[in-house]
């Protein structure tokens, strides 16, 4: 594969760690809500929520344009995405 497309991959890794990240918080802040039932913690969590959504719409939509820029390129990844991914789930 082409560096670009090594380099798209590997960001797409980075942002798919980012956003498993997040939705752990998010599973934390549920269990403090759970725990102590406080307003606050509510509050927390549908910020942490609603800013979570946000970035996946905002990151969403730079990746459609992106693929609308450079198609070609984005099959390939996609395709790259793919095996990776087939590979780490056909080993369990």
């Amino acid at each position: 594969m082409s560096d670009a497309t090594e380099a798209d991959i590997e960001a797409l890794i980075a942002e798919m760690k980012n956003l498993r990240a997040d939705f752990s918080r998010i599973g934390e802040i549920l269990k403090d809500t759970a725990r102590h039932g406080s307003q606050d913690a509510k509050e927390t969590v549908r910020g942490t929520a609603e800013k979570g959504w946000s970035e996946a719409k905002s990151k969403a939509q730079n990746l459609f344009e992106e693929m609308e820029h450079r198609p070609m390129q984005s099959a390939l990844t996609i395709f790259g995405v793919g095996i990776l991914l087939g590979l780490l789930v056909g080993r369990r």
